[in-house]
Parts: C-alpha cells; structure tokens; sequence
C-alpha cells in the first residue's frame, strides 16, 4: 500500500504586481486512520535546513507507507524567504513592522471563558472524547481570531502566524523546524514533554516553562495546558495528549543534504515511537542527551564592538575561564589599550549558538550558552 501525496496552495499575500505569494500545504495520507503529525520549515526565512529535511522525508514517505497523516509545509513564510538584502536573507523580522516572525502567534485560550466552558461540561467526559472535541473549539477560536484580525483589510503581521495556527490545529504532533545563526542541533522542550522528548534522539534541548512566549510550539502546546488548568481548578487531572517542539538544525542561510538525511533519521524514530512509520530506523550511535532548563541558557552580550574570532565551535564543551572569542578592535591602534580582548566563560557550559559575522557591534548577542546541564 502507497501513501496518498497531495498538495495545495493557499494565497497569503499580493504583490504590488499583482503576483500572489501563497503557503505551499502538502498532505501526506496513509490507508489506514492514525495520529497527525504536522511540520513546518522557515518560519524565519534564512532558515532553510529543515526544507532540506522535508525533501528527505518526501522522498522516504513516496515508498515508504505511513498510519495517519503528515501535513508538510515547506517555506512556510514566503515572505520572509524572499526579502534578500545583497545576499543576506531578512528573514527573521518583518521588515515592514521590525516583528521577529515567531513571535507572532495568538494565545487565545489564556483565561478564555470558552475553554472554562469547556471544561465543565466535558467534567466527565471520555478523554477521547475530550481530546476530539477540543480540538473543533479550537478550530473555530482560530477562526474567531482570525475574522478579527482581517476584518479591516489582511493584516500581514500575524496573519501567516494564524493561518499556520489554524493548520496545525487537527494534528496531534508539531514539529517546528529552525535554525540557529551559526548553532549546533538542539530542541526546544516544553517541561511537560520533558521525557517525552527523548525520542527525538537529539544532543541539546532546552526545557522551556509551560508558558506562552508568542512562538509557534507554545501557540499550538499552550491551548492544551491551559485546558489542563481549567480541568485542574475543578478537580480532574488531565493527561495532555498532545506534544509540540521546535527542532534547532544547524546554522542558517544554507542546506546540507547530508546533514539532512542525518537529521532525518532522529525525526523518522520519532514518528515511529508515535505509532505513523512502523519501520524504526537505523540510528547513529546513541548520543549522550543533554538537557538545561531556559533561566540557565544564557547569552554574552559583546563587551565592545569588534571583529571576532570564536575559539570554539557549537556543540562543544568548555570550562569557566576558557577563552570563547577574541576580539579586535583597532581603535585601540597606537594606545597603551591592547587591539586583542578576550572574552571568557564565566562558568562551565556548552555553546549553542553564535553570531553569524565576525563583525560585531557592542551589546549584540555575541554567544548563547547552556550552563547547570543534566542528562
């Protein structure tokens, strides 16, 4: 039995020319019923890695037969993907507002009496049955949200953050993949996912608080644990079913089909263990998982404005006092100041991530760190 592959577009914006620029929306049916995982590439749009790992996994599920349904969209912010400054890509604020693009999502479930509603009338309903019905009043929030926010005319700033919303809303699973600027591979992991997570086999995840911070993975995880909240307040326990990440893949402004095809490995055994590919694949050997929790991730911030070299590279380890980036700054040229600096950990950790340039003004974030790390 083969996969049922289709695809769709859906028209988000309109050119002053008069070309229209339009979500691409692949569907992935398997014969039989089963869970649905959704997925999504470039919400920023200098990320590209993971439209490199959705080619991969197109070409696995062509031969390859699923239980359920994956719902793919590739390029899921073209207009960020196409606002290129010389050959930089803008991708990461929408330059008409200076909005970073993953901080535009709708938490429309905080304190909403629906969801109170909600809860009290399904007090003694089947989890199932729970689980099935939210997920309509979440579509027609969505919906709800979205008629405001076009009522005056298509407010671009959010309106492909809803419209990816209101996708993502049947589904069971979302994977939300990213980059960092010049980073390693990590995760970002809701605490409630916390174990959970381990099947998604890669090195470094972030524990984030069951919080909303206006990004995708709490937009679509945020809903389901405010539902929990209201159960909690009327005295059920509520087990949420449902799980979201963002999936940290490298540096941005470039593909790596190897690379992927490795990075597909780590997101096939997660569909496996959530029961839509029956095959586990063959994975690289075990890798020790790391884990700290988001108030330890922390940023060095540029002491001064200067060309700098990194000392270290992403996904390594280091210990306090080691040198992590030298800079130079040639103001300094012909004083008794040195041209070179040192910029030193403050504690042990592991870098994430780093600025993509060497050239850097003071005051950006110059080094992004796990620190107090765990297994």
């Amino acid at each position: 039995m083969t996969n049922k592959i289709s695809k769709r577009k859906i028209a988000l914006s309109e050119l002053p020319s008069g070309e229209k620029l339009s979500l691409k929306v692949i569907e992935v049916d398997g014969s039989f019923e089963g869970p649905h995982c959704y997925i999504q590439a470039s919400v920023h749009g200098a990320e590209h890695q993971g439209n490199a790992v959705i080619y991969r996994l197109l070409e696995y599920l062509e031969n390859n037969p699923i239980i359920g349904k994956i719902t793919i969209l590739p390029m899921a912010n073209p207009q960020a993907i196409n606002t290129k400054i010389g050959t930089y890509t803008f991708g990461r604020f929408n330059p008409n507002t200076g909005d970073n693009w993953n901080r535009l999502y709708f938490d429309f479930t905080k304190s909403s009496t629906e969801v109170v509603e909600f809860a009290k009338s399904h007090l003694q309903s089947d989890e199932k049955d729970i689980y099935k019905e939210y997920k309509k009043l979440l579509k027609e929030l969505i919906l709800s949200q979205k008629a405001k926010h076009i009522e005056y005319g298509p407010n671009t700033n959010g309106l492909v953050n809803l419209t990816l919303q209101e996708l993502a809303t049947d589904s069971d699973y979302v994977l939300d993949l990213h980059t960092g600027p010049k980073a390693t591979r990590y995760l970002y992991v809701p605490e409630y996912l916390e174990q959970r997570s381990d099947d998604l086999h890669f090195p470094f995840r972030l524990i984030i608080p069951n919080e909303f911070g206006s990004a995708m993975d709490e937009a679509t995880f945020m809903p389901w644990v405010n539902l929990q909240s209201a159960f909690k307040e009327l005295g059920r326990d509520f087990h949420i079913p449902f799980e979201s990440y963002t999936v940290e893949l490298g540096s941005e402004e470039i593909i790596d089909l190897e690379e992927a095809s490795h990075d597909l490995l780590y997101i096939l055994n997660y569909l496996h263990h959530r029961g839509i590919i029956e095959e586990a694949p063959e994975l690289p050997r075990e890798s020790e998982k790391l884990k700290c929790k988001l108030s330890d991730y922390k940023t060095y911030y540029a002491p001064r404005g200067a060309l700098y070299h990194y000392n270290i590279s992403p996904g390594s380890k280091f210990k306090k006092g080691d040198i992590l980036a030298t800079g130079i700054n040639f103001e300094n040229l012909f004083r008794d100041e040195p041209v070179m600096f040192d910029v030193k950990a403050l504690a042990d950790g592991i870098l994430i991530n780093h600025y993509p340039s060497s050239s850097v003004p003071s005051g950006a974030e110059l080094l992004q760190v796990m620190q107090e790390y765990y297994s």
